[in-house]
């Protein structure tokens, strides 16, 4: 006998692969709350739902809690060959009980046994049996709960499922419960009406990305992307299409068809339903499924006679495809249905669809142009142009996957090697940049070499190449920097600023320049920057900007360029342009450690984290990392800011990326500042930029501005301290923008003399938009309070040490709230927020403290609210000595303490 190989899978009735629990944890949680409590409440559930969605998955999983929660838990699976079965279905609940049959009194037993073939009496009707099932059920439920668990109700026998259908009617007040599942639409003899019906939706995009990472973790993020398009959260899709890919597919070095393909099985399994149709159907379901936009234009390609609309009126009948009654959209009611089709198709009958669609689609050239290149088997360069000019056109508006698509499409169709090179190079870049596929970015620039081996001195080419060392390789800052000027120095670009090639290799320039924090790294792009033309694009004064703010008196990105940044996040999240989501995500964790919204800039910064991962965007990891670090710092975890800062520092310097060395710097010299280790915090602020200049090309020299001086003062080194102010107002910094302008004063503040500091002080706290940086804000106050007590003005100091102690205890900033009460408890006064009575808790702390009370740990509070596990331990941190106590055990008493709110 043969062995089973270890490929082989065991399927269910309709060829479905068992699935693992994704994403189900809600829809589990509201089937138990349906059925009640126990699960076995006197209640009946129906579960429905398209074919592959997961019912089969729920329903054995509830079976699976019931039982280990004590309940007895009946099952049946309706069966094909059993439908004409009298009572098959029935016949397989009830197998667990055939013992009972002679011990039930009256005529139940007789009844069953009739019904169930042991012995020769006559089939009884279906009102008794159904009297002898409820009667069953209720003497088996005495000793304990009963569950009857029913799947594929639609296969189920027309007498069992009649039966079960009354008896789910009879429930009430017992202690039997009863869940069934169907697919949508399916017609059963189990009656739906007055139970309780649940449709069971497909995964949303995070679980069915998480499904996809489980079954396939190798899998090719464009090859993702697609499986995820094409799949629209069915479970059994995301898992079928991509077993059927060859291994080259899957990793995306091979291209992929319209259409995902489907294992034999379940091709067969879904083409089986159009067999019956009418050619002329079959036609009509290959056209919708080879557009994939639901376009209802698309009849127009059948034969414009009423045949056409009988056709789709087929379909529809049949449960193939919906139609939108408002704007008159076709859509298929499965999504494997689309494979099936085109995998049942002849190559003759998809080009002649292509050529259709494409008749059709004249008014859209995107679309003309890709369905000419599916149509089209031998090279045209005009078809390749065509689809060139489309794969420019997706780009543009974020779809990258379909640009890259076309202009695969586009090599392989053009006749010389010049443009074949060209437009691999341009899906190359694209592949590495915009999706994150490093594996299908270096086999296209590959088949790119050998179809032009001159389009290896491209400055696309070595971008594309840049981003492979930085991403892919070990990150080696000096390689790409060379590679990159070489190609820039050149000229064959013509120094046009509207050649896009040229952009893309100065945009990867300038993010290995600053990576570096080396003046010498930035002399080639200033370089090539002055040779640009015309000198005054907006992009390329931005980039000149950001390099050296100081010097050229702007930062760049201005505030107002949230809403942008968040569109970009947004696109991100649903599998739009990955450099653009991690740009944003760079951009709003700044902005929002700046502004205070620290809760924030934790939660992004882990997303930003897990998209590098994910997206192999790795080299920017660093920067989040420094996030990390910067908010473990300002919350009082100095050992864990420091671990984080080490790693950074540990990575960046064999990599010569001095400049993220520069980062993991400032978050040390805040957690230094922050635990009082003013020396420390000094030696590391000066190693970003030296006390008394502003170091040219370093990252973080405005940012650590203040912080230098204030351990300056507090380490004694008034000169330096006082030098590094005159180099800020003689750099005009203060000018550069509204936080940099409040880091000014409040450094200006530090080193006033006491005849001169109130002024000084009062200055920093004038600063327009001061309120919004509160953290800063916050500190600048807490230094005025202590030099006004030294002043011994006891009033004045109490009024700021108030107000910054109020809001450091709001952000969470731990050392410094206890600072500044160190500082009250001087002056006389303490704040007494510790005592129960008198605290308030924000909404988002009662929570927190709530579930902290009932047992749950940090990881399920932040599942629960969003949060990550580092945020809630941040909030509970600051929660105990708000409530006076050390400890969670101490949680529920204090809660229970507080007054009404």
């Amino acid at each position: 006998m043969l062995e089973p190989s270890s490929d082989t899978v065991q399927l269910d009735a309709d060829g479905h692969r068992p699935l693992e629990m994704v994403g189900r944890a809600r829809q589990l949680r509201e089937i138990k709350a349906l059925l009640g409590p126990g699960t076995t409440a006197g209640r009946a559930l129906l579960v429905s739902g398209e074919p592959g969605v997961g019912k089969s998955m729920l329903l054995g999983e509830v079976g699976r809690a019931a039982s280990e929660a004590g309940s007895r838990v009946l099952t049946a699976v309706g069966v094909p060959f059993e439908t004409e079965l009298a009572y098959a279905g029935l016949h397989q609940l009830l197998v667990p009980l055939n013992d009972r049959f002679e011990h039930m009194a009256g005529t139940h037993g007789k009844v069953l046994r009739g019904a169930l073939g042991y012995g020769g009496d006559p089939v009884p009707v279906g009102r008794e049996v159904t009297d002898a099932v409820t009667f069953l059920l209720r003497q088996v439920a005495t000793e304990r709960p009963v569950l009857t668990v029913v799947d594929d109700l639609a296969r189920l026998d027309r007498a069992s499922s009649a039966v079960l259908g009354s008896v789910a009617r009879r429930l009430w007040g017992s202690r039997i419960g009863l869940l069934a599942a169907s697919r949508s639409g399916a017609e059963t003899f189990f009656g739906r009406d007055g139970l309780t019906e649940y449709e069971l939706p497909p995964l949303d995009r995070d679980a069915a990305v998480e499904l996809l990472g489980t079954r396939f973790p190798g899998l090719a993020a464009s090859v993702r992307d697609r499986v995820l398009d094409q799949a629209q959260g069915n479970p059994l899709a995301l898992v079928e299409l991509p077993a059927a890919l060859s291994g080259p597919q899957r990793n995306a070095l091979a291209d992929l068809p319209d259409v995902l393909p489907l294992s034999p099985r379940v091709r067969n399994l879904h083409a089986s339903r159009v067999a019956g149709l009418s050619a002329e159907a079959r036609r009509i379901l290959l056209l919708l499924a080879l557009d994939d936009t639901g376009d209802p234009g698309v009849l127009r390609a059948g034969s414009g006679t009423p045949e056409t609309l009988t056709a789709l009126a087929a379909a529809e009948w049949n449960r193939l495809v919906t139609v939108d009654g408002t704007n008159r959209r076709v859509a298929f009611r499965h999504p494997l249905m689309r494979a099936a089709l085109v995998e049942s198709s002849t190559l003759t009958e998809r080009c002649q669809a292509h050529r259709a669609l494409a008749e059709l689609g004249a008014e859209t050239p995107e679309r003309r142009a890709w369905h000419l290149g599916r149509a089209t088997l031998d090279p045209d360069g005009r078809i390749a142009a065509l689809l060139e000019e489309a794969g420019q056109r997706a780009a543009r508006r974020g779809d990258a996957t379909r640009a890259v698509a076309a202009l695969t499409r586009a090599a392989e169709l053009s006749p010389r090697p010049v443009d074949r090179g060209r437009r691999l190079t341009r899906a190359a870049f694209l592949a590495a940049d915009a999706i994150g596929d490093l594996r299908a970015a270096s086999e296209l620039l590959d088949r790119a070499r050998r179809a032009d081996p001159d389009s290896t001195a491209t400055p696309l080419a070595a971008a594309t190449t840049a981003l492979l060392l930085l991403n892919g390789g070990d990150g080696d800052i000096d390689m790409a920097h060379r590679l990159l000027v070489e190609v820039i120095g050149t000229g064959i670009h013509g120094y046009d600023a509207e050649d896009d090639a040229l952009v893309e290799a100065l945009r990867i320039l300038r993010l290995v320049c600053w990576s570096s924090g080396r003046d010498a790294l930035w002399e080639p792009f200033h370089t090539a920057l002055d040779r640009v033309r015309p000198t005054a694009s907006p992009l390329f004064s931005a980039h000149v900007e950001a390099a050296d703010p100081s010097r050229t008196g702007s930062v760049g990105r201005r505030e107002s360029d949230r809403d942008v940044t968040w569109r970009w996040v947004r696109q991100g999240r649903q599998g739009g342009h990955v450099r653009r989501h991690v740009d944003a995500l760079m951009h709003l964790c700044s902005e929002d450690f700046a502004t205070g919204r620290w809760d924030e800039a934790g939660t992004l910064a882990d997303e930003a984290l897990r998209i590098c991962e994910e997206r192999q965007h790795p080299f920017l990891s660093w920067y989040f990392e420094y996030h990390r670090a910067l908010l473990a710092a300002v919350h009082g975890h100095v050992e864990e800011s420091r671990s984080q800062a080490d790693r950074i520092t540990h990575w960046a310097v064999p990599r010569g990326a001095l400049g993220a060395a520069a980062f993991a710097d400032h978050a040390r010299v805040l957690a230094e500042l922050g635990a009082g280790d003013y020396e420390c915090a000094y030696r590391n602020a000066v190693a970003i930029s030296p006390a008394g200049r502003i170091a040219s090309h370093a990252p973080q020299a405005l940012a650590a501005c203040m912080d230098l001086v204030e351990a300056a003062v507090h380490t004694r080194r008034t000169a330096e301290a006082e030098a590094h102010v005159r180099a800020l107002r003689e750099a005009g910094v203060a000018g550069l923008s509204p936080r940099l302008a409040l880091l000014v004063a409040g450094a200006a503040a530090l080193v006033a003399p006491d005849d001169g500091a109130v002024g000084r002080f009062e200055q920093a706290l004038a600063v327009p938009g001061a309120q919004h940086r509160p953290f800063d804000l916050a500190r600048i106050r807490l230094a005025y309070g202590q030099r006004l007590r030294r002043m011994r003005c006891v009033t004045e100091a109490r009024a700021q040490l108030v107000a910054a102690t109020e809001v450091f205890e709001h952000l969470g900033a731990r050392p410094w709230a206890d600072r500044a009460a160190g500082e009250l408890r001087a002056t006389g006064m303490s704040r007494t927020g510790a005592k129960h009575g008198s605290v308030t808790l924000t909404g988002q702390e009662q929570e927190i403290a709530a579930l902290a009370a009932s047992g749950l740990t940090n990881k399920q509070i932040g599942e629960r609210l969003h949060l990550s596990p580092r945020t809630v331990g941040s909030h509970l941190y600051q929660l105990f000595p708000k409530l006076g106590i050390a400890s969670r055990a101490a949680l529920r008493d204090a809660l229970a303490s507080l007054p009404p709110n």
